[in-house]
Parts: structure tokens; C-alpha cells; sequence
């Protein structure tokens, strides 16, 4: 019995630690040239879908992602932009497939089912593409895809801004490990009443093997 409640301890004691952490895998492509280059113009404005625009203003990543960028010196414009952003937010059950062509022989999840008593897992994931104005041709993709228990969306953009933008424009490798430290929830009345949630502290960008 006392081996048995130690294997317990060390368990728990190992999903408790893994809450001090989190990361993201990271997937890029094109070539995004830094922002204040000389002769380049790092203004930019956020395209909108028909549903997003439907939002209004209530979207709740491109805060985020505004002050994301201007700390890599990319400004919002508007009539004078030089690049165009599409953001697209999504989550979903691990276990469930998304398809991207003709599944021959039947879809298989994308993993396996999870442990009943640790939760169902979720894969979100944010995608960002860079535009440029006036002819439209894409010159950079992004996408940043977090793993977890939780259900609730929201709850993973600040990781998924975070490891989006933590090495942007990635380069030398098609894909990205970004770990971090776990945000410090703000408990402010001005967080409470729809602030920016707190982002979390980049420890380590590293290149996958492939």
C-alpha cells in the first residue's frame, strides 16, 4: 500500500509541475522581412472575414496580437498599410480528425482517446498571414498549435500569440517548439471587466528535427 500511494505522489507531483509550463509548436513558412529594415514598411491592417466582422470589435485575440506586434515594430495603418493580416482562431477535441484531402481506407483521430480521469484534450490553434498591399500575394504564414485539458478557448491565445510571435519572421527551420512560463492571472477589476489577458514569459524557442 505505501508503494502504491508513493507512485501516486510522484504522479501527481509530476502533473502539478507540468502546470508551471506550457508550449507551443510552431509551423511557418515564407520569408517576412524584419520590421524596420531599411527600405522596408512595416505598417499593416488586420483583414476581417464576413463572420469576423459580424464581431465588431469583441474579437478577442486581435488586441493581443496588436501589441504583439508593435513590439517587433510592426504599426497598425490603415489607407498607408504595407501589409495585410488574416488571423484564424480555432479549437477543437484531439480526438477528432480534421481532414485536408481524400481519406483512403477511412479517417483515423488524430490521437489516441485520452485517460478518462485526467480529461479530454483539446488542440487550439492560431494561423496568421501576411499580405502584401496592393497586389495581395502572401509572403508569410504562421500557425501556433497548444495541446491541453482545457475546454475553454480563451484560455490558451495568450500562448498561442505568444508562440507565434516569439521568433517572428521564424527562420532555418519549417518548424518550432516555443516553451513558456504559465501567465500570472490578472485579478484587476480592469482584467475582470475585459482587459488584454497577462501573456506568458517566452524560456526557450527551439528548432524540430525533422
Amino acid at each position: 500500500m505505501k508503494f502504491l500511494l508513493t507512485i501516486c505522489t510522484v504522479s501527481m507531483v509530476a502533473v502539478l509541475a507540468g502546470c508551471a509550463s506550457a508550449s507551443t509548436d510552431v509551423q511557418a513558412s515564407g520569408d517576412l522581412p524584419p520590421a524596420g529594415q531599411a527600405g522596408t514598411v512595416s505598417t499593416y491592417r488586420f483583414a476581417r472575414t464576413p463572420a469576423q466582422a459580424d464581431a465588431g470589435d469583441n474579437l478577442p485575440y486581435e488586441a493581443m496580437l496588436r501589441e504583439g506586434l508593435a513590439q517587433r515594430g510592426f504599426q497598425q495603418g490603415a489607407a498607408d498599410a504595407r501589409y495585410l493580416v488574416s488571423a484564424a482562431w480555432a479549437s477543437r477535441p484531439a480526438d477528432v480528425t480534421v481532414a485536408t484531402g481524400d481519406c483512403k481506407g477511412g479517417c483515423v483521430p488524430a490521437e489516441g482517446p485520452s485517460l478518462p480521469w485526467f480529461g479530454r484534450r483539446y488542440v487550439h490553434t492560431l494561423t496568421l498571414r501576411f499580405f502584401t498591399l496592393p497586389d495581395g500575394h502572401e509572403v508569410y504564414k504562421v500557425s501556433a498549435q497548444k495541446r491541453d485539458r482545457n475546454a475553454d478557448a480563451q484560455q490558451a491565445l495568450p500562448y498561442l500569440v505568444a508562440g507565434a510571435l516569439a521568433k517572428m519572421p521564424y527562420a532555418g527551420a519549417p518548424q518550432w517548439r516555443v516553451k513558456m512560463k504559465e501567465a500570472v492571472k490578472d485579478a484587476s477589476p480592469a482584467n475582470a471587466s475585459g482587459g488584454t489577458p497577462a501573456m506568458p514569459e517566452v524560456t526557450s524557442v527551439t528548432p524540430l528535427a525533422q
